[in-house]
């Protein structure tokens, strides 16, 4: 039984589905399908039944399930432990592209001066994709908006983002909320704030941060954002906020690693560095 199936098999059930599964393993959905198959193949059993157009676990499946998760672990923890006995080692952390972009290059150059044996590997994705990232063992931790509460993650909260409404400075602008993409946590509190005052104004995604303000600069909408996103930016001149009049004021946003990750200290050295800016 090769560790490739199981992680196959696992994010199947974690995603919900072959596609999301595909996307998060970054291949087609015929590998994962032939992956599935091969397993299902190799210990006689159906691990999958399909109610409705819903793929859902057997007691088989049910029970590999939870062999999978503690030996995808376990690869997981000899790896890191490998790695934590030599000098020098690397630490795949993930954040938005937001997070990123505003608060993480202080960060690293305290990382670099006081903890030169660790070695950042940086990924970019929204914080739903992040998550899932993270219980699928891609990264060694992640900062995020609205960490998720499960047992086996800790969460170490380092920012605390305020929300404010953004519009260009002469207040001209088209009555559209500009949004990120989906699973941006910016996107979640300016949908929630429009539904909140009921308003049928249209919505536009933009792909950027840096685009997004761009756009509210040249008159086309406005939007919720972090305050930090604004200060700073190229546009700042051009625009003018104020903190949201309702609703959730401010972003938490934490340090997420796996509780048992044998990393831990180089990983909450790192959280620490952000809550001393």
């Amino acid at each position: 039984m090769e560790l490739l199936a199981l992680k196959t098999f696992k994010a199947v059930v974690d995603a919900g589905g072959i596609k999301p599964a595909a996307q998060q393993l970054h291949t087609v959905q015929s590998n994962v399908t032939n992956r599935v198959q091969n397993l299902e193949q190799e210990l006689d059993s159906k691990l999958f039944q399909l109610v409705g157009r819903k793929l859902e676990l057997t007691p088989q499946g049910h029970k590999l399930y939870d062999y999978a998760a503690e030996l995808l672990q376990l690869e997981q923890k000899a790896v890191r432990a490998v790695a934590r006995q030599k000098e020098d080692y690397f630490l795949r952390i993930g954040m938005p592209e937001t997070f990123e972009a505003v608060h993480f290059p202080l960060a690293l150059k305290s990382l670099k001066q006081k903890h030169s044996e660790i070695h950042p590997r940086i990924y970019t994705e929204t914080s739903e994709r992040l998550l899932a990232d993270l219980l699928l063992n891609k990264l060694d931790c992640a900062l995020m908006g609205n960490a998720p509460e499960r047992q086996d993650l800790t969460v170490l909260p380092v920012v605390r983002e305020d929300l404010v409404m953004v519009m260009p400075k002469d207040e001209q602008h088209d009555d559209l909320l500009l949004v990120r993409e989906e699973g941006c946590g910016y996107r979640k509190h300016a949908l929630i704030w429009q539904q909140r005052h009921k308003s049928k104004e249209d919505n536009m995604v933009i792909s950027s941060s840096e685009g997004l303000l761009g756009c509210i600069a040249a008159g086309l909408g406005y939007t919720i954002i972090g305050k930090d996103m604004v200060i700073g930016s190229r546009y700042q001149q051009s625009l003018q906020f104020q903190p949201v009049d309702s609703g959730q004021r401010y972003v938490q946003i934490s340090m997420v690693y796996r509780s048992d990750h044998p990393l831990r200290e180089g990983i909450e050295s790192l959280g620490q560095l952000f809550v001393s800016q």
